[in-house]
């Protein structure tokens, strides 16, 4: 069992115990006077007043002492864990549903079944929506934590990098949804490479299930690259090499594009991307990427640059095999998850009512006591 406190810093309300303490030390002990008759003739003489201040009433002074203590500790907010809390803690699920577009409603309700909590994230690339997804489950309070995809599952539209950062304990499950009809046809200008030319081709493609046909027409050559990395001298090899696959496997340049991209990778000198620049083009800064993953993020960066929806030309699906990899139960509540308040601190206020019950009680048997003492001094004189 151990106990975590949501706001430590109430702590410093322990000081306030010293109040009733003092109350009970300044307080004006007034001096009991008795009448004798046999005594009424004799003149009053000057006494010398002596005070000592002593503790009077300890069992009422220490049940205030403890209606502090006791609101304070409440006010700190203990969460007690318990072997049946954590339990309860990994019998329920938060989960995040990352859905593509257009997905139907009653697919996402399908998805969000039996969730302790829930959160949908809709985005044009699922890998987005995997992070928006992470970023909201790291917030969730101890709970088993899992990402539903909901989407066709087209190739392209998800990746391992895209779940690089997934961590191990998260699970991870798929919902495929109809994909649309089997095959499609559609034409669109690329910007490619032709042995070291850049040039500009009207390409037609014919998506089906079990093959996939290009016919490149008009080609146009063009003076100059449209896409340009620039990076720190110790990443200009990597970022030609990003370049040259992402332009040889041909990128779409729709008619509404920007005249020229410039791709600004951290570590870049800022003064030579200045220069660089030219009206009409759009710069977009970027994350260095590894080696491994370099070419897949500067075709990421740039399809979302140009607003492309590629997953929707893909009809070939990911393969039940590799989504079988990538599926995994989600694991045991993370020891990193926030704590949340789950009610503990409620038995510490009824113990603050309780004791003022008490606190009330002794308080008038106090009175009642010295009231008696009182009228019974006065009944004697």
């Amino acid at each position: 069992m151990s106990i975590t406190w949501l706001l430590p810093a109430a702590f410093a309300g322990l000081g306030l115990a010293a109040v009733p303490i003092a109350i009970h030390l300044l307080v004006r002990q007034q001096s009991r006077q008795m009448a004798y008759p046999s005594l009424r003739f004799l003149e009053a003489s000057r006494l010398t007043e002596l005070k000592r201040r002593t503790l009077r009433d300890g069992a009422l002074l220490a049940c205030r002492v403890l209606v502090v203590a006791a609101a304070v500790l409440a006010l700190a907010g203990p969460v007690v864990t318990t072997s049946g809390r954590r339990q309860t803690h990994a019998s329920r699920t938060a989960r995040a549903v990352v859905m593509e577009p257009g997905v139907d409603m009653a697919d996402r309700a399908k998805a969000a079944t039996g969730a302790f909590a829930l959160s949908t994230f809709s985005r044009r690339r699922l890998g987005d929506g995997v992070a928006d997804a992470m970023r909201w489950l790291d917030a969730q309070p101890p709970s088993r934590r899992e990402i539903v995809i909901v989407a066709a599952l087209r190739r392209g539209q998800l990746s391992d990098g895209d779940l690089v950062d997934v961590p191990p304990g998260v699970g991870i499950r798929f919902e495929q949804v109809d994909a649309g009809p089997p095959s499609t046809e559609i034409a669109f200008p690329v910007v490619t490479v032709r042995g070291d030319t850049v040039v500009r081709v009207a390409r037609r493609v014919r998506l089906d299930r079990s093959s996939t046909t290009v016919e490149d027409a008009g080609e146009t050559t063009l003076s100059a690259s449209p896409v340009r990395v620039i990076a720190a001298p110790a990443d200009a090899g990597l970022a030609a090499a990003a370049l040259r696959a992402v332009l040889t496997a041909g990128v779409r340049w729709p008619d509404a594009a920007p005249r020229r991209i410039l791709l600004v990778w951290a570590g870049a000198d800022e003064a030579t991307a200045g220069l660089a620049r030219e009206q009409g083009d759009v710069v977009v800064r970027m994350d260095t990427p590894p080696v491994s993953a370099a070419a897949s993020a500067v075709q990421r960066v740039l399809d979302t640059a140009l607003a492309l929806d590629t997953g929707a030309l893909e009809p070939e699906l990911i393969s039940p095999e590799q989504l079988a990899r990538w599926s995994r139960a989600p694991g045991l509540p993370p020891a990193s998850a926030p704590i949340t308040d789950e009610g503990d601190r409620r038995w510490l206020w009824g113990a603050v009512l309780v004791l003022l019950g008490v606190e009330s009680w002794l308080r008038h048997k106090t009175s009642r006591a010295k009231a008696e003492r009182t009228f019974g001094e006065a009944r004697v004189a």
